[in-house]
């Protein structure tokens, strides 16, 4: 494939190989993920997790970011939206990976990236092209797909949802928010620097609910320490990988590449956790997984 003009062939290779790498860790972040909800409960999971992600995006964003806006009223109108959302995805995101199965919870929640088009499009004016229709298409197919597959088979009470299930359509909801308001929030903050902003307006939102609901948030101990940390870690590592990505390469040859964290989590799910899913959940996510890199392009 030749190199688009004003990218060399290494600089495209690099950028190619940032993209993959943002999908690998976001993949892995799901993962361990599940791993300190189950070892320290989702809440108490997230807000260390978050801190360590403040902590390391303020070092990304001196590294690698370009502020181009001044702070204004409507970014702080944009910093409460993305504070909101953000609360709300990521609360859900650890509880349905604490009490959930990934090959069953993350194609549901990759439908975000489908909220977020029609987001864009409904308050940014944003056209949305026909490869776009059917992509979406394809997201809420297979994410329908499996949720339906979900309510037959998890255990629940009788006549209702599993409560990681409505979790997983919540996350969706709130990244499907969370995605253009971060893109108002980046010309201020810079593209990692906005990563942990939200983290610190997720935080402000969440500290005085944890408190009022008696909710244990001291640090984790020992071992407990290693999944916390990596899930922050790895969440902000794929966002550094992508913005590096983008100025190696054009953002419609990276950004395709990054959108197959759903696909990299169900494989490791399948060949390390040892899930099995059904061919119709199979299916549904490949056809989740298909949608989001067209989304993407």
């Amino acid at each position: 494939m030749a190199a688009p003009a004003g990218y060399s062939a290494r600089l495209m290779l690099a950028g190619m190989l940032l993209g993959l790498g943002a999908s690998a860790c976001w993949a892995l972040a799901n993962v361990v993920v599940q791993r300190a909800g189950r070892a320290v409960g989702a809440l108490r999971g997230l807000l260390w997790a978050q801190v360590i992600g403040v902590a390391l995006s303020a070092l990304g964003a001196i590294a690698f970011d370009d502020r181009s806006a001044p702070f204004s009223a409507a970014t702080a109108g944009w910093v409460a939206v993305a504070g909101v959302s953000a609360l709300l995805a990521y609360v859900c995101l650890f509880y349905a990976f604490e009490h959930g199965r990934l090959t069953l919870a993350v194609p549901i929640m990759s439908s975000w990236a489908v909220i977020a088009s029609a987001s864009s499009f409904v308050l940014f004016h944003e056209r949305l092209t026909g490869g776009e229709l059917v992509g979406a298409a394809a997201v809420i197919a297979g994410a329908v797909v499996v949720a339906r597959h979900a309510q037959r088979t998890e255990p629940s009470a009788r006549g209702t949802q599993p409560r990681w299930l409505l979790a997983s359509i919540g996350a969706a909801i709130g990244f499907g928010v969370l995605i253009p308001a971060m893109r108002r929030m980046s010309p201020v903050f810079g593209s990692v620097g906005t990563i942990g902003a939200v983290y610190l307006a997720d935080l402000v939102l969440a500290l005085p609910l944890a408190i009022g609901f008696r909710i244990n948030l001291a640090p984790p101990r020992g071992r407990a320490w290693l999944p916390v940390f990596l899930a922050g870690f790895f969440e902000t590592a794929g966002s550094v990988c992508i913005v590096l990505g983008a100025r190696s390469a054009p953002l419609a040859v990276v950004s395709p590449l990054a959108s197959l964290a759903a696909a990299f989590t169900v494989a490791y799910a399948w060949a390390i956790l040892g899930e099995r899913p059904s061919r119709g959940v199979l299916v549904g996510g490949l056809l989740v997984s298909a949608g989001v890199v067209v989304l993407a392009l």
